[in-house]
């Protein structure tokens, strides 16, 4: 039998690992999604051998199963596969919040599997599987975040995983550290472009508009959807990381206001050599 990879949840980033994963282990590569239409799609773009409605039939002789769902579907869906998952099997997810979904499925993960968590550093504005593509990872941070349970071989296989979909930066994290950093790096950043979008001056026209408009709103075009689950699953580390942002904001309108132009000049400059101590990390 060959070596079999389940993904389950087709969508964008379901999507591009099917195709990523091309020659991985020389696999077979299998999937599952609970939208029909989904999976005849992905079918006939050829990203996957086989297509299941019901993800326990698809998880079923898969030595790597790699959940590409929302947080709350997960819990239920290793209920559902836990009878299912191969002897052995590494399983996955590629959730963006990982401690408040690991201390629930904590007790729910059977002991004949080895979980080990994953957060791609990836994405587009737009979901679904008609977004997906084969580069979508390559270039990308790549974050394991095993449990205390977890082993080195599995640890291993993700950091091959990684290594095979083209990341350039791979870290093996505790998941609470994880969702602190992740608060400022992700989280905040489209808290700040939706901000910046939810007011604008109304005879604004894209004539007005260069390269700072685009960078800074770019994510603002978001899945609502995804996005509010994700933040307040990490509400607390979000907030503190929104409260310091808030702060900052404040520092620089006070100096604008006093037309203190030192302060201002100053902040501005801490920020430039923080950006660029960032770049070099």
């Amino acid at each position: 039998m060959p070596y079999r990879v389940c993904l389950v949840g087709l969508g964008l980033m379901g999507g591009s690992m099917a195709y990523a994963l091309k020659g991985f282990r020389d696999c077979e590569i299998v999937g599952a999604d609970s939208d029909p239409d989904v999976c005849t799609r992905v079918l006939r773009a050829g990203a996957v051998s086989r297509a299941y409605g019901d993800a326990a039939e698809a998880v079923s002789g898969a030595s790597l199963v790699i959940f590409c769902v929302y947080p709350h579907h997960i819990p239920p869906l290793i209920r559902a596969c836990a009878s299912h998952f191969q002897q052995g099997a590494v399983v996955s997810d590629i959730c963006g919040v990982k401690t408040g979904l690991y201390q629930t499925l904590a007790p729910l993960i059977p002991d004949t599997i080895d979980y080990v968590g994953a957060h791609p550093m990836a994405g587009r504005e737009r979901d679904g599987f008609e977004n997906a593509c084969p580069t979508l990872y390559r270039g990308s941070g790549f974050l394991i975040t095993p449990l205390p349970k977890s082993k080195p071989s599995g640890i291993a296989l993700l950091r091959e995983l990684a290594d095979h979909i083209g990341a350039a930066r791979i870290e093996v994290i505790d998941p609470a550290h994880h969702d602190r950093i992740i608060a400022y790096t992700s989280d905040l950043m489209h808290i700040a472009a939706a901000g910046l979008c939810l007011d604008f001056h109304p005879d604004m026209t894209l004539a007005y508009t260069a390269g700072a408009f685009r960078d800074c709103t770019r994510i603002a075009d978001i899945n609502p959807d995804a996005w509010r689950e994700l933040l307040l699953a990490n509400r607390d580390n979000t907030l503190e990381a929104l409260d310091a942002y808030i702060e900052d904001l404040r520092r620089m309108r006070g100096a604008i206001a006093r037309r203190d132009g030192a302060t201002l000049a100053g902040l501005l400059a801490q920020a430039g050599d923080n950006k660029r101590e960032m770049q070099g990390r």
